[in-house]
């Protein structure tokens, strides 16, 4: 798997190509952000990440990480950002222009390889979840009214794309609807809290836990109840798990976003509301999720520029 590492300063370079090839990543180095974009435009490689400084000339690392974002080729490649600036403004600026992670310098070996290897998890199932919208699934946009029960993983990413197609924009959504099923089942029903997640990561020891609790007499009868209503104005879908619910509101705010940039998960709540919803509440002490989208995404974006 390629991965394309942005910085100018040639150290930072040989550490990134020194700490990823040793778990079987190809690195594609650039000193500055014109010749990244060049790389890019190239079109040699499939990135699976890219690794991009901050401080650079010619083009600085949020000029070229806007670039990304705003191509349809490029836009859904996780961008880790590295930077020595850890300030809360500094953050939310690249937060807003889509950066996925934040390492601030100078950091571990063994965190840099623990964040790629989560980014580049989160891309392969982007991918394989956005082959799945293409797959005869357009009668869905008729879709009014559905229920739907799901236990597992992967019944999360079997369902998503089905949800995704019933909407007007369903890459916009896609993503986001992932993350809140993911959440209702992982935190929800099973019951893994923030740092056991933190710590499972860590050790690559996640799916094997969701595995076994699935299992256990307490979690196997377990399910997440889906809703999906579509009238002339918006969709609503509420997602329901059986847990006991969580703090949402902490993990909606922007506060707890810039909290969250240097770890390993704790923003896709956050960023699925900002990136995919036009809004997302929570009922029941955070068991119950309520998705919006508007159905005039004239209205939507203006809804987004108002928000901003």
């Amino acid at each position: 798997m390629h991965l394309l590492a942005v910085d100018d300063e040639s150290i930072n370079l040989m550490i990134i190509e020194e700490s990823l090839s040793e778990k079987g990543f190809t690195i594609v180095k650039a000193k500055d952000g014109e010749e990244a974009l060049a790389i890019l435009n190239q079109g040699d490689h499939s990135f699976y990440a890219i690794i991009l400084d901050r401080l650079m000339p010619k083009m600085d690392g949020i000029e070229l990480l806007r670039k990304i974002k705003r191509s349809e080729k490029w836009r859904d490649i996780p961008v880790i950002f590295q930077t020595a600036m850890s300030g809360i403004s500094d953050m939310t600026e690249g937060l807003d222009s889509g950066a996925f992670y934040y390492l601030t310098k100078p950091y571990s070996r063994a965190v840099l390889v623990t964040i790629v290897q989560t980014a580049v998890e989160h891309y392969i199932k982007l991918i394989k979840a956005k082959e799945d919208l293409h797959k005869g699934m357009g009668a869905l946009r008729h879709l009014t009214k559905g229920e739907f029960r799901i236990k597992t993983i992967r019944e999360s990413h079997e369902l998503a794309p089905l949800l995704a197609n019933a909407c007007p924009d369903p890459e916009r959504v896609l993503t986001g609807i992932m993350e809140i099923l993911n959440n209702a089942i992982e935190h929800g029903n099973l019951g893994i809290t923030y740092q056991e997640k933190t710590e499972l990561h860590n050790n690559d020891k996640l799916m094997e836990e969701i595995f076994n609790r699935l299992e256990l007499p307490e979690y196997k009868d377990k399910f997440v109840q889906v809703l999906f209503d579509k009238d002339g104005e918006k969709i609503t879908i509420v997602i329901k798990d059986q847990g006991k619910g969580f703090d949402w509101q902490k993990y909606l705010s922007l506060q707890a976003m810039t909290k969250n940039a240097f770890k390993t998960h704790g923003r896709g709540i956050f960023m699925a509301r900002k990136l995919s919803f036009d809004d997302l509440t929570y009922l029941d002490n955070g068991a119950t999720a309520v998705i919006t989208i508007l159905m005039n995404q004239e209205t939507s974006d203006l809804l987004t520029d108002f928000q901003e």
